[in-house]
Formats: structure tokens, C-alpha cells, sequence
């Protein structure tokens, strides 16, 4: 049987690829306390994040984060290390790529 789709974050629309688990609410960390093992861009769509990080065979999973009171523009962190847990943080979405 095929994996259920995650449910994409509030205000996003389309589908996120079965391939990914959503995590709680917040910032990714990984093994390193995200000290340089990922890729960041600003001003992509949550879309584009998700796209980059499914196409990307050492991507470990994305984080993207949404303009706001904290950001001016969304942020987008393709991870390269393994995902442990999430901190607390207003408007990001952690998702985990299965292995």
C-alpha cells in the first residue's frame, strides 16, 4: 500500500511527496545543531523547497520557514545530515525524508 501523503503547513497548497514525515512544529536540527550541513535560500515558495530537497538524492529532509514577524522574506534550508528533533520556532516546517 502506498504511504499517505504528509499534510502540507497551514496556507500551503498542493500535495508534499509521501516520502517526507512532517516533524512538530518548528526548526530542524540535525546531528551537527545545523552548523553548516545544509543549503539555505531566500524567497522560495514551500514548493520549491520541498521540490529541491525530493530531487536531491543527499538531501535529508527541508526545512522552510514563512515570511513574517520574524522574516521578510520565506526561507528555505535543504538538510544534509540526519534530522534528530525540532525547536520551537514561529512559522517554520520541518520535514523529514525517508531513508
Amino acid at each position: 500500500a502506498a504511504a499517505a501523503a504528509a499534510a502540507p503547513p497551514p496556507g500551503v497548497v498542493g500535495p508534499v511527496h509521501p516520502i517526507f514525515e512532517r516533524l512538530k512544529t518548528g526548526a530542524c536540527r540535525t546531528d551537527d545543531n545545523n552548523k553548516g550541513n545544509y543549503a539555505e535560500s531566500w524567497a522560495k515558495s514551500f514548493s520549491a523547497c520541498h521540490d529541491i530537497c525530493l530531487y536531491e538524492a543527499a538531501c535529508t529532509g527541508f526545512e522552510h520557514t514563512k515570511a513574517g514577524i520574524l522574516l521578510k522574506e520565506s526561507r528555505c534550508k535543504v538538510l544534509y545530515g540526519p534530522i534528530l528533533t525540532t525547536l520551537p520556532v514561529a512559522g517554520a516546517s520541518c520535514y523529514k525524508k525517508a531513508a
